[in-house]
């Protein structure tokens, strides 16, 4: 009983914050995950045991197995159950959406939204309402896509939902150094939001290019846009209020303070302050990090990332970020003018993904070979 007990209570510190408090290796999480079912079944079916003893002998006494039922079953459904579809459960296949107007009584000018647009399609998400699913699904433009959202990173990636050529659907599993770490429930595939990748193997999750600006510039932008909202009622609802509670108290130090919440990052790279939040492009496995001083002096900056020809367009007017691709009809182009959608000149350019204000602490423990544009 003793040992189980251990297991459950080692089972339930991994997959939630404790771990990361612990400072426990990221492979544990990721070696233990793709056997959680067996383990799980064992642990129940030694409670069945211990229960069948107690009915025939009369031994342990009824306190102590009530006790240690209770404790076991409790940390089995923590852990499989209550975190991907209670406390931290995403909206994946059931994200609702509701117009600009509506959306407007509720939000603020300055209100943070991540933005993605497909085909003219545009959605909003705003953080404050990300932060407790995380992941957000939907059909955009004809494409299924999924907007995922990391508050320790401060991080909103967009990814495509086909994986491995079927709709997936990811859920939260936990936090690796302060980020993100989801389960395509479809096939038990782990994959970092972070770098996209699977730590079981050569799988990726694929970008959509997603943007980060207030929400006045939302509203001006895309003003027939829809904004994601959930409306939750009873105990689901007092669930949420206290997650939030509770995730806002807990990241105002970690954004302000000295330290990250959890003490899993190397915090080793001194070239910008560890809680600037920058933009970030990762493009064939070489990254480069914006800090905001450096856009706001080039506003337009013709580059190269990952042997790409790039633009990174800081568009003043809406405080949101732009990175395009400067390939157009097989021609590379030097940029001289651009619109917030992408238009020029010499025809629109294709959007590519952004890491928009995640914290640089995060992105060079991550990308420590990272270049930086400050």
């Amino acid at each position: 009983m003793g040992l189980t007990l251990a297991i459950g209570a080692f089972g339930v510190a991994l997959f939630t914050e404790l771990g990361q408090l612990m400072n426990l290796p990221s492979g544990w999480l990721y070696a233990i995950h793709p056997n959680l079912g067996w383990i799980s079944a064992i642990l129940v079916a030694v409670v069945l045991v211990v229960l069948v003893v107690h009915v025939r002998d009369k031994v342990p006494g009824r306190g102590v197995v009530v006790t240690y039922a209770v404790l076991m079953v409790g940390m089995v459904l923590v852990v499989n159950y209550f975190v991907p579809y209670i406390w931290l459960r995403g909206h994946h296949h059931t994200a609702e959406f509701i117009p600009v107007p509506q959306a407007d009584a509720m939000l603020e000018d300055d209100d943070d939204v991540f933005v993605l647009e497909i085909d003219g399609e545009a959605r909003a998400y705003p953080r404050d309402w990300m932060m407790i699913p995380h992941i957000a699904g939907d059909t955009l433009g004809g494409e299924h896509v999924a907007m995922t959202y990391c508050a320790l990173s401060n991080l909103p990636l967009a990814f495509d939902s086909r994986i491995d050529g079927e709709v997936g659907d990811l859920k939260v599993v936990s936090q690796v150094h302060n980020n993100l770490v989801m389960v395509n429930a479809n096939s038990g595939q782990l994959y970092q939001q972070i770098t996209s990748k699977s730590p079981q193997g050569d799988k990726t999750l694929d970008h959509w290019p997603a943007q980060r600006m207030p929400w006045r510039s939302f509203r001006e932008i895309y003003p027939n846009g829809k904004v994601f909202h959930v409306v939750e009622s009873g105990l689901l609802a007092m669930v949420d209020k206290a997650t939030y509670a509770l995730f806002v108290a807990g990241l105002e130090p970690h954004y302000e303070g000295p330290d990250p919440l959890f003490p899993t990052l190397r915090m080793d790279d001194d070239r910008l302050p560890p809680k600037e939040q920058i933009w970030g492009v990762n493009l064939n496995d070489e990254q480069v990090a914006y800090a905001r001083s450096f856009l706001e002096q080039r506003p337009l900056h013709n580059t190269e990332i990952g042997g790409e020809p790039v633009l990174v367009a800081w568009f003043p007017e809406y405080e949101t970020l732009g990175v395009f691709s400067r390939k157009v009809d097989g021609q590379t182009l030097e940029i001289a003018e651009i619109d917030v959608f992408g238009n020029t000149s010499a025809g629109k350019l294709e959007r590519l993904p952004q890491y928009a204000h995640v914290l640089w602490m995060i992105w060079s423990h991550w990308f420590p070979e990272t270049r930086v544009m400050a």
